[in-house]
């Protein structure tokens, strides 16, 4: 942000200077007097926005930039120092002011609070000082940081859009002189208009059009790379995903937020910022031409002169139009909201069906599973009807009001030309200068819809960006709960309370000891709080007060009951968190082995979805074969056991007193076999009013060999 800032502050003294110098040589050819005063209001324009979005900074060096090039180009031009042919291409005197208008403007609406809301989800990307991402070679040269070639790659993309409104104008003159000819009759002067205009134009346009394409690609695929990488790293971070549902903030389907609504937010932001300022763009340049054509506009069939009056009646046509559409298309904001909602939910129902299908099929739940699904379903058709009435009645308004427009013009001038006030290329560039700029104009009605749509993308993912700062905020704080080290090697915990999300407290614990070494067991009825007081050991848990300490630079361990296995080869589930080069081929099969999975050990490389081919007990003793892989100094079973039998049970407790000596276990388990595998006991007491307090039970025989 500071690299930003100062090349702002040097891109002002520049502008400045030259400003400066414009004004000091009065013997030069140059620009209009008013070109250079502008350089002046740019510079001032440059300082004010070291403070705005990092995004819009760029614009506003863009047009710093853009003035530069323009007035340089137009003072070379002036003096003869460009060839001919380059010289007619370069648009009006005015552009160069232009450029400090629009920079005025981007100035103005960064203070605007929908699009703080943009900037917001967008400046991380273009303030991050990472290494280019390695992935995408397209423009990794074009910068030192990924950052920079997000900016570099903006800058240039505005350039090009710009460059094309140049061609626009190029093209407007053309057809003006091009017309004119013919209605001479000048056969010379059409066949130069061809050749040295029309040609080159054309060719620049396929060229900057192929360019265009490739930049904005470009941009978009660096973009979310980084974007994407970015939200699914913080949301997995420090256990964020698992504490969002417990912020009040709506935050559902966040596969769909880091997926689907980061590439349609980064399409539509990239396009529609860099459109709408082109379309300012030639906005100006076409009032401007509109004015001078109808700066003495007699109204027909009257003697009455009204200056620019062209002007006034197309901006009069367009707002008017604007406020129309806005009315008729308001509706879809909510309704493409609400669609998106409802597409994930019928999505993730089907996920669920798929991975739950074995329950399913047992219980013979196929009936109730499709009737669930109908009802996700018919959710989305009536909302997606709403959205077809609505499209139908703001296509119907538009599509006339686009046809009308384009009879306006040459309905107005008619007369001028009938009366030969005018001439037939002077006719067609005013219908040509009135459509461009009604076309501008019109922005927000050609492309309601896809504002729409992009404004529920930016509502999804800034709610998400809140959920997850506010999951942060409970990992930090809690409501109290303090994480630490305890010195003593022991797991400790003093005035401890646990409450549930909805405030009701479950455990309160005024000192609590797990020692280090040997096992211990947690027992209590179900629903006082075992698995909560493993959460909060874990650091994942946000409701309570009080403290846990920890032994600190010690490595800990939790296998739930039901243990996540990912998709992909077995060996990756089996190594799990860890990645799979972490461990040889030959540890792996040893700790499979070890935890009663002989029969997979020859099929590391196997890509299943493994969670519905392995048992529950499968399943349990592939999470032990985990443990015995990474050796953990704390090891923590929540009821990690309860889908064996107890023979093999008591083998699995076996073999971890022998594979992890110097693992210190604590188990949660109803059981009473599992007494003979443990040397301590803590029980769960009932307090009264629902509250349960860990207390050490009667010392337990020792574990069994």
């Amino acid at each position: 942000m500071a690299a930003l800032k100062s090349g702002l502050g040097l891109q002002a003294a520049l502008t400045a200077l030259v400003a400066l110098l414009l004004l000091a040589m009065p013997g030069l050819p140059s620009p209009p007097l008013y070109v250079s005063l502008a350089g002046f209001a740019m510079a001032g324009l440059l300082l004010a926005s070291g403070n705005i979005s990092a995004y819009l900074k760029i614009f506003v060096s863009v047009y710093g930039l853009g003035y530069l090039l323009l007035a340089l180009s137009k003072t070379l031009a002036a003096m003869g120092a460009l060839p001919g042919v380059v010289a007619a291409l370069l648009p009006p005197d005015f552009a160069a002011t232009g450029a400090v208008v629009f920079a005025g403007i981007v100035l103005a609406i960064s203070y605007w609070r929908p699009i703080r809301d943009i900037t917001l989800i967008a400046d991380p990307y273009f303030a991050n000082r990472d290494a280019p991402t390695r992935e995408i070679g397209l423009f990794r040269w074009f910068g030192r940081t990924e950052g920079q070639i997000g900016r570099n790659l903006v800058g240039l993309s505005i350039f090009v859009n710009f460059a094309d409104v140049a061609l626009t104008l190029g093209f407007n003159f053309f057809y003006r002189d091009m017309y004119n000819s013919l209605q001479a009759l000048d056969a010379a002067a059409f066949w130069y208009q061809i050749v040295w205009i029309f040609v080159p134009l054309a060719a620049l346009n396929i060229v900057i059009g192929m360019f265009d394409l490739y930049v904005d690609s470009a941009l978009q695929v660096r973009w979310r790379t980084w974007l994407t990488h970015s939200l699914y790293e913080r949301w997995l971070g420090q256990g964020t995903h698992y504490r969002i549902p417990f912020t009040d903030e709506e935050a559902d389907n966040p596969d769909q937020r880091i997926q689907s609504d980061v590439n349609a937010f980064i399409q539509q932001t990239a396009g529609l910022s860099i459109r709408l300022l082109s379309q300012a763009a030639q906005l100006v340049s076409f009032i401007v031409i509109l004015w001078t054509l109808s700066h003495d506009f007699v109204l027909p069939f009257t003697d009455t002169v009204v200056p620019g009056f062209l002007v006034w009646l197309v901006i009069a046509y367009a707002v008017v139009g604007t406020w129309l559409t806005h009315i008729i298309g308001k509706p879809l904001i909510g309704l493409d909201f609400r669609q998106e909602q409802v597409e994930a939910d019928f999505r993730f129902a089907l996920a669920r069906n798929r991975i739950y299908s074995e329950q399913i099929a047992l219980l013979r739940g196929e009936r109730a599973e499709s009737a669930r699904l109908t009802g996700l379903f018919h959710a989305i058709i009536d909302n997606y009807v709403g959205i077809i009435y609505r499209r139908i009645k703001l296509i119907a308004f538009t599509f006339s009001y686009r046809q009308a427009s384009t009879i306006f013009p040459l309905v107005i001038a008619a007369p001028s030309f009938f009366a030969k006030k005018i001439t037939l290329g002077t006719l067609q560039q005013t219908s040509n200068a009135f459509s461009n700029v009604q076309n501008s104009l019109s922005f927000f009605i050609t492309a309601y819809t896809t504002l729409a749509a992009y404004k529920a993308n930016t509502i999804r993912l800034g709610a998400f960006k809140r959920a997850m700062t506010k999951a942060e905020a409970l990992a930090g704080a809690g409501y109290g709960l303090a994480q630490g080290h305890d010195r003593s090697g022991d797991v400790t915990g003093r005035d401890l309370t646990l409450a549930l999300p909805d405030g009701r407290e479950i455990v309160r614990a005024p000192s609590l000891t797990l020692s280090k070494g040997g096992a211990t067991l947690l027992t209590g009825p179900s629903g006082s709080g075992k698995s909560t007081l493993f959460r909060a050991i874990a650091g994942i848990w946000p409701f309570g007060k009080g403290r846990v300490d920890v032994p600190e630079g010690q490595s800990a361990m939790v296998l739930p009951q039901r243990p996540y296995i990912p998709l992909g080869t077995l060996r990756g589930a089996v190594v799990y968190p860890d990645t799979t080069d972490r461990y040889s081929d030959a540890a792996i099969r040893d700790a499979l082995i070890a935890a009663q999975l002989p029969a997979l050990a020859d099929r590391l490389d196997e890509i299943d979805t493994w969670d519905r081919r392995l048992s529950g007990g499968e399943q349990q003793r592939l999470a032990i074969a985990r443990a015995i892989l990474a050796k953990p100094d704390w090891l923590f079973l929540d009821e990690s056991t309860a889908a064996l039998d107890e023979a093999s049970e008591a083998s699995i407790y076996g073999t971890l007193r022998e594979k992890l000596p110097g693992t210190t276990i604590v188990s949660i388990g109803h059981r009473s076999t599992l007494h003979r595998h443990h040397d301590r006991r803590i029980e769960m007491v009932p307090t009264g009013e629902g509250r349960f307090e860990p207390r050490a039970g009667a010392p337990l025989a020792a574990p069994a060999e």
